[in-house]
């Protein structure tokens, strides 16, 4: 018996067409773009919080050790850095034999700005005076000068707001500059 060859018409292949290949690959370009940028990093503002996360825990060992010790214990601020103090012979000096409360200098690009609660702007002269004295005291009684110190960078317009309070707490906020 001869068999006839099957005449239904030939199937065409599963596959995908260019065309739909085209439109995952969009579709795919622009989810993975949403994603990066919704994972984008600030390094500026990592950093930022990183120093006051030290500052608050530095600050918080002055406090205490001023504390225990029953000395008094500063802190100068400068737009660079700041360095705790101690008196010594009737002076303020830098702590120097301390590898914990030692100067600290900030990051390349970041910067800070003090402000003294009920403290008026000086005048030039005054400022030279006052250059190394401390501004921030940190009693034995536990007592903190009232402050807001402000973290700035130059590559970011988030800065981070840090205040203490006179019984001593400590806090701080990243927020956006206006």
């Amino acid at each position: 018996m001869i068999t006839r060859p099957d005449l239904r018409k030939p199937q065409h292949s599963a596959g995908f067409t260019l065309l739909e290949l085209m439109v995952v690959l969009v579709l795919i370009g622009i989810i993975f773009s949403f994603a990066v940028l919704s994972l984008k990093r600030d390094a500026w503002a990592e950093s930022m919080q990183m120093e006051s996360r030290r500052l608050t825990a530095l600050l918080q060992l002055a406090r205490d050790e001023a504390i225990l010790t029953g000395t008094d214990v500063a802190v100068r601020f400068t737009e660079e850095d700041y360095e705790f103090m101690s008196m010594r012979e009737g002076q303020w000096t830098a702590v120097k034999d301390d590898p914990i409360l030692r100067q600290r200098a900030l990051p390349s690009g970041m910067y800070l700005e003090l402000e003294l609660e009920g403290n008026p702007p000086d005048d030039e002269m005054s400022r030279e005076k006052k250059k190394k004295l401390p501004q921030v005291f940190l009693l034995s009684s536990g007592e903190i000068t009232p402050f807001t110190l402000t973290f700035r960078a130059q590559e970011t317009e988030k800065v981070i707001v840090y205040t203490a309070t006179l019984v001593g707490d400590l806090s701080w906020e990243l927020v956006d500059e206006f």
